[in-house]
């Protein structure tokens, strides 16, 4: 055990009524609904310390407990309870198969469109039918290295708050605004009246990234990893961007494009400025 982590109580089986309620967090409509989700691994939790998150507890074995030790100081100042639990309790809370024996559980984090627009940021990530859970965390991921400055995560992709989602984020949630749950009309519309222009990625059509005239106020539309943007939806943007493909390769996958193209806006201003990029 720690010496610097204060603990709150130990739980030894995962039949404690805790334990039994923290575990229906692994189903999206419980998650929803109580307003709190499961956070996994040293990495997420630890980011979401740094960032200032106050998680309702944290679970920890013995050997998670040893690598919280440097948190020790935070976990108190901010009174977060912290529970030594022992290898199956932990085992019940886990989606992965060796966890490293550290869980939070964390309040949602995201928040509505309105707010996340409210510090009039330069560039928006869009994942529309996202479905994959492993993309949609490494899109935020990417938004959040790339100095985005909130993403909108649209109905009908994957949950924000799947255990695979949150793991490949690395703790990018804690960090980046996010939005969920709007359909693409509806975010389309708010984000024009705020002024953006919205840009969407295809794999083989529209003006290529070297040559668009990248906007002042820049919302990225990202569409489904198999067919892209459906074609009803194309009226709902102002332009078609493609990244050029010089091998073989037929496309590339979401993430891989969204970073591309971000970092390319970051590039086109920073080329415009005469600074350093950045395209939050």
């Amino acid at each position: 055990m720690s010496d610097g982590v204060r603990l709150s109580g130990v739980i030894e089986s995962p039949k404690n009524e805790r334990i039994r309620q923290y575990r229906r967090l692994r189903k999206r409509n419980f998650r929803y609904r109580e307003g709190k989700f499961l956070v996994e691994g040293l990495q997420c939790v630890a980011e979401a310390l740094v960032s200032g998150h106050v998680p309702e507890c944290l679970i920890c074995s013995s050997k998670g407990l040893d690598a919280m030790a440097a948190y020790a100081d935070v976990i108190r100042e901010r009174a977060i309870p912290c529970y030594n639990a022992a290898d199956d309790v932990i085992a019940s809370l886990s989606a992965t198969v060796t966890p490293q024996g550290i869980i939070a559980v964390s309040p949602l984090v995201h928040v509505d469109i309105s707010s996340l627009l409210g510090e009039i940021p330069a560039t928006i990530l869009i994942a529309n039918r996202v479905r994959d859970p492993g993309n949609l965390g490494n899109m935020v991921r990417i938004a959040d290295a790339a100095g985005a400055g909130g993403m909108v995560v649209c109905a009908e992709s994957a949950d924000l708050y799947n255990a695979k989602t949150v793991r490949s984020t690395a703790g990018s949630l804690f960090h980046l605004p996010l939005s969920v749950g709007q359909d693409i009309a509806a975010a389309a519309r708010t984000l024009k009246e705020s002024g953006f222009t919205l840009l969407a990625a295809d794999a083989h059509s529209g003006t290529g990234m070297w040559e668009i005239e990248w906007p002042e106020r820049l919302a990225l539309v990202m569409g489904n990893e198999a067919w892209g943007i459906p074609h009803d939806e194309e009226a709902l943007v102002d332009e078609i961007v493609h990244i050029p493909l010089m091998g073989h390769a037929e496309s590339l996958n979401v993430s891989a494009a969204a970073a591309i193209l971000l970092y390319e806006a970051a590039r086109k201003r920073a080329e415009e400025s005469g600074g350093e990029g950045t395209v939050g």
